[in-house]
């Protein structure tokens, strides 16, 4: 019953997990087992765009792959038809290696990187002008200049847990499992990024993880918001399109999400890697809005409503951050705010 309400759901979502679940209906597929999890752990519902990343893998075939990829001694790696079958950006699947940018590293994350990384990534993007913003801007009747909020990344899927569990985040490891996958200097440099961000040291005040499959990702926001050994579900909320990109919006209702002094916001931005992979964190002094636009003529008709989050306390961020290049201002001298893709998520214990 449950994977046929998966193929009802999918119908509208996705047509690609949908023609592959339906040419393996004989075999329980990956797909719906993430649905269910997400059912059992969260309590709205998966959004779309969450939805298309989810395994188009058979049960089956996860076995037969996690069996060859992670079995004692053996030398096989990822190929054609693996990356294929599960939907990754590698081989042959992945021919556009010019979409693959930064933004979402940059912008988003606030780990104390190494000299060398800060380095590597001021010659590889020029960062959104409109990427953060100051809270006075949250006021209804404002005009604001949305970033690019577009995807720029290859569309990739989350990878079976028991697979993705067993991939060490590490670039050794990754181009063992993906030799292909490095087919520019540029992938292997926006993979590296990420895996720099992974792997430093958090700032003060932060939570971080980079989780390398949907339940990893789930189970990150459970325990950190409080939720882990109970029975007590989350809540994920995004943006809900990429209505207004890179132009002028203007701001109708606002709603801002909790907002105590104790109140947990754990964040998810996507990474690139291979498979579907998000950077998570809990900062402290954090507050989230749901903005709506409106139709800037009628002031009256709602177009997009956008997720924003504003960071109170930046006195710990690295100096390098991009926040302060654009905002004008240093560590500690002011909050910063962005906006969230369809594909970042916020997590938080209730609405």
């Amino acid at each position: 019953m449950a994977a046929i309400l998966f193929l009802s759901l999918n119908l509208f979502f996705s047509s690609f997990v949908t023609i592959t679940l339906a040419s393996s209906s004989s075999s329980p597929t990956i797909a719906s087992d993430q649905l269910k999890f997400w059912s059992e752990n969260v309590n709205n519902k998966m959004p779309k765009p969450i939805l298309n990343k989810l395994s188009p893998l058979t049960q089956k075939d996860s076995d037969y792959y996690n069996n060859l990829l992670f079995s004692k001694n053996s030398k096989f790696s990822a190929d054609a038809k693996f990356c294929t079958l599960a939907k990754l950006a590698c081989t042959s699947f992945f021919d556009d290696v010019k979409q693959v940018k930064e933004t979402y590293t940059t912008e988003k994350t606030y780990a104390k990187l190494s000299a060398d990384l800060h380095r590597q990534q001021s010659g590889i993007k020029t960062e959104d002008p409109f990427s953060f913003f100051r809270m006075s801007v949250l006021k209804n009747g404002n005009l604001v200049h949305l970033p690019h909020l577009q995807e720029t990344l290859p569309d990739r899927a989350f990878l079976p847990e028991k697979m993705a569990s067993r991939i060490p985040l590490n670039y050794t490891a990754i181009s063992r499992i993906f030799p292909d996958s490095d087919v520019t200097g540029k992938t292997k440099a926006t993979i590296q990024t990420t895996l720099g961000y992974c792997n430093a040291a958090a700032i003060r005040g932060e939570t971080k993880s980079c989780p390398r499959s949907l339940e990893e990702m789930v189970g990150f926001a459970r325990v950190t918001l409080g939720g882990g050994g109970d029975k007590k579900k989350v809540v994920a909320l995004t943006s809900k399109s990429t209505v207004g990109s890179n132009s002028i919006a203007k701001i109708g209702k606002i709603k801002e999400y909790g907002g105590g002094a104790g109140e947990k916001i754990v964040a998810c931005h996507e990474a690139f890697l291979p498979f579907a992979a998000y950077y998570c964190h809990l900062l402290t002094s954090t507050r989230l809005y749901m903005v709506d636009f409106v139709d800037r003529e009628t002031g009256s008709k709602v177009v997009n409503m956008m997720l924003g989050i504003c960071h109170m306390d930046t006195s710990h961020w690295p100096k390098e951050h991009v926040a302060f290049k654009i905002l004008k201002f240093g560590p500690g001298e002011g909050e910063a705010c962005h906006w969230f893709t369809q594909l970042d998520l916020a997590w938080i214990s209730n609405v």
